[in-house]
């Protein structure tokens, strides 16, 4: 397991967790105003319910993943229609992008191209970013957002396990599992 494994994995993993807690949850609960709003991104995002936060996560993967596989994005501009945003429906589109994206960055690593360079299409205009760039940016802001909807998630109730952090993730799928003794 590489750190890309650990970084990528760890974000789907939580995120999975994420949503499957939320689905416990009723639409009142999902949609349910925040104690505390964190607005600290510079651009435009909502974040007022425990449902916008999970969007974000998702949306997040699924247009830089488009972008990174030059394709297109239904409803750009217009928002995920309201029936892809239950839990259930969330976890899907995630399971679904994450094949994608997992393939993409995977190859971009074997082939040694984090420097490299892509044109965001799907940006207006257009703008270039390298892969590296884009990996970390995503892995940070949604490592964020996760971290938001863990604590909303614990607000209304739910009995949370553990807190996201990339050495659960480990733990929980290392096959290897045992100490190495330092050297």
């Amino acid at each position: 397991m590489d750190l890309f494994d650990r970084f990528a994995g760890n974000d789907s993993w939580h995120t999975r967790k994420l949503l499957e807690y939320a689905s416990t949850l009723t639409d009142e609960q999902l949609d349910r105003p925040l104690k505390a709003v964190v607005e600290i991104l510079p651009w435009r995002e909502s974040t007022k319910t425990l449902r916008q936060l999970l969007e974000n996560i998702v949306f997040t993967k699924e247009i830089w993943t488009a972008a990174l596989a030059g394709a297109d994005v239904p409803n750009l501009g217009e928002g995920t229609p309201a029936a892809q945003r239950s839990p259930a429906a969330m976890l899907a589109r995630l399971e679904k992008t994450d094949v994608e994206f997992h393939r993409i960055f995977r190859d971009v690593g074997k082939r040694g191209e984090w420097d490299a360079t892509f044109v965001d299409a799907l940006c207006e205009p257009a703008e270039t970013f390298t892969f590296g760039g884009v990996f970390a940016h995503i892995i940070t802001f949604n490592a964020h957002r996760r971290l938001m909807a863990l604590d909303a998630l614990r607000q209304l109730g739910v009995q949370v396990e553990g807190f996201g952090c990339p050495i659960e993730y480990e733990l929980s799928v290392a096959p290897w599992n045992q100490e190495v003794p330092a050297k």
